[in-house]
């Protein structure tokens, strides 16, 4: 089955997913597979016939493949009760964030974007910035975080900040066209449509995602007074020229703490512009797309 059939891509999603433990659904299936010349009712009936061929097992609405155990449906329900805690917390640290001279959006990523997490779980934040101010908010969150959550990471993960001119992702490739169409928006000023409408290209992977705000999760969308009146005093200080400063700063200590790399590594590892900061020490996007296409090609599917 390594021609472009729709079974074929049905496994393909699946599998893509079962690298994460994570079973999907037929909305699911239909959304991040990489074909849209289909209706959900075909998908629905190829995903059973794949079901009765023993290639797919399905456990109440999830579909996962048919060796993984039938706990993972069970596994995946808590990791959705988790994430449910998780997102309020979350809501809570973007109401202080949107306090924060210079932030103009906050948005979730990484796992608890897809609504799956576990006790281990960080809460990944995406936050977008006013241009030529980036360096300057990332400085005042690593302040806040140190200050008052001792460094903790857990609820304040902040890896990636961008500002609008940066948000044309370079990376393009499934593992990045599926976590750009699942950025959650936390409080969003407008910059979540504006970003997606960026990354139109998501469409070559994902032809049927059409990436969308839960309402229910977005907090208002008004900018704080002490937000406002901190960045008119801020304004009186050069601070263009904190921002480069803050920025060289930022580079030279990662250059230093990470020397022993060599440049390629590091490549993969940072993103500092003057519209992007983005540290991935632990980079997964090359190890999944490897242990994917392996898959795959065990399975007859490449």
């Amino acid at each position: 089955m390594n021609d472009r059939t729709l079974p074929g891509d049905i496994l393909r999603t699946v599998t893509y997913f079962d690298l994460f433990a994570y079973p999907v659904t037929e909305d699911q299936i239909y959304a991040f597979l990489q074909r849209n010349s289909v209706t959900r009712e075909d998908v629905r009936d190829v995903a059973e016939g794949l079901v009765e061929e023993g290639r797919l097992a399905r456990s109440g609405e999830y579909y996962f493949l048919a060796d993984r155990p039938a706990s993972a449906a069970a596994e995946r329900r808590n990791g959705e009760r988790e994430a449910e805690r998780m997102l309020t917390i979350a809501r809570s640290v973007a109401r202080l964030m949107k306090r924060v001279p210079f932030i103009r959006a906050v948005f979730i990523t990484g796992s608890l974007s897809k609504s799956i997490a576990d006790r281990k779980s960080d809460i990944d934040f995406m936050i977008v910035t006013a241009p030529g101010r980036l360096w300057i908010v990332r400085s005042l969150l690593t302040l806040i975080r140190k200050l008052f959550l001792l460094g903790s990471r857990k609820y304040f993960c902040t890896n990636y900040y961008v500002t609008e001119n940066g948000f044309p992702l370079r990376r393009r490739n499934l593992y990045t066209a599926i976590e750009t169409v699942t950025v959650k928006p936390v409080w969003d000023d407008g910059s979540f449509e504006r970003f997606q409408e960026q990354n139109a290209w998501t469409r070559d992977f994902l032809p049927n995602m059409h990436p969308a705000a839960d309402p229910a999760l977005l907090i208002a969308p008004r900018h704080s007074l002490l937000q406002r009146i901190t960045e008119r005093l801020l304004e009186l200080l050069p601070l263009d020229a904190a921002d480069t400063r803050l920025m060289e700063v930022h580079r030279s200590h990662w250059m230093n703490v990470y020397r022993h790399l060599d440049k390629e590594r590091l490549a993969s590892m940072f993103i500092i512009t003057p519209d992007v900061s983005a540290s991935w020490p632990e980079d997964r996007q090359v190890p999944v797309l490897t242990r994917y296409h392996e898959r795959l090609t065990a399975m007859g599917l490449h």
